[in-house]
């Protein structure tokens, strides 16, 4: 097996790449532990997908679920029942190939104040939380870069927390979008019982596009510090490797993957994870 044991690779890392291609790749790489993201899924079926990832063994340590339409869209559109919906499809897909969760950002709510967003995602994911908690998939939310606005309300790990309290669901501590905020530490001490899991790439100072992501060790961020942070707090759970964009697509997903997972993987060692 290539990689930490408690490392999954998510299929964002090979974006453009179908499912049956990353199975492919994923074997031959030796890697078995994996995240999913739902456009690859559709794109097959439901049932389609099952049977593939059950047949190639691999454990799950995530799904992305639906990115969900402005949530202060008009509900006749029909987008608001589409997007509950399709987030409960994706729990019941995880239990049904024993993946460990579904993670999902929050949604755009560009008309409406933060309390106002943060009711609607509360009522919007309430049918899969509770569904989740049938099944023993819990409901990851996401925060993103600001300039996502367009997907998301929740750009700080801090803001994150409050929201995934009073949604009933955990939270995605992806490193990409907190590793400068302020008071991290703290942060993530304070709420470590309800972060589900950590995300692993890096970023190149002075990159402006927000997809664009690079390989661990190849960027800015202080990814060993900010892991043993994680690991010495208390956190259990897994370490997903989610690296996108230009430096991926021209260095290729074999190599990029390949280099992702072992230098992760040695920094994951080295902090005791």
């Amino acid at each position: 097996m290539l990689g930490h044991p408690r490392l999954s690779v998510n299929s964002v890392s090979s974006y453009q790449q179908s499912l049956a291609a990353d199975i492919e790749m994923w074997s031959d790489l030796g890697v078995e532990h994996v995240a999913l993201i739902l456009p690859k899924i559709t794109e097959v079926g439901w049932d389609a997908a099952r049977q593939m990832v059950t047949s190639a063994g691999l454990r799950v340590s995530t799904i992305f679920g639906p990115t969900y339409r402005p949530l202060d869209a008009e509900r006749s559109r029909g987008w608001w029942d589409s997007d509950q919906r399709g987030t409960v499809d994706t729990v019941e897909f995880a239990a049904s190939i024993g993946a460990a969760s579904v993670y999902v950002c929050s949604g755009a709510a560009p008309t409406l104040s933060w309390d106002e967003a943060g009711e609607a995602f509360c009522e919007l994911v309430a049918p899969a939380v509770a569904r989740g908690a049938e099944l023993g998939v819990p409901l990851l939310l996401e925060p993103t870069n600001p300039l996502r606005a367009d997907i998301s309300f929740i750009f700080w790990q801090r803001d994150a927390m409050d929201l995934a309290r009073r949604a009933g669901t955990k939270v995605m501590l992806d490193l990409q979008s907190c590793w400068y905020e302020r008071g991290l530490e703290q942060v993530v001490r304070k709420n470590m019982d309800v972060i589900g899991l950590t995300q692993i790439s890096d970023y190149v100072i002075g990159t402006t596009e927000t997809g664009n992501r690079a390989v661990p060790g190849d960027g800015d961020i202080p990814l060993e510090r900010l892991l043993a942070m994680v690991v010495d707090a208390g956190f259990e759970g897994s370490f997903d490797l989610e690296v996108m964009g230009p430096r991926v697509e021209e260095e290729g997903y074999r190599s990029s993957v390949r280099r992702s997972v072992e230098r992760a993987s040695e920094l994951l060692e080295r902090v005791g994870a």
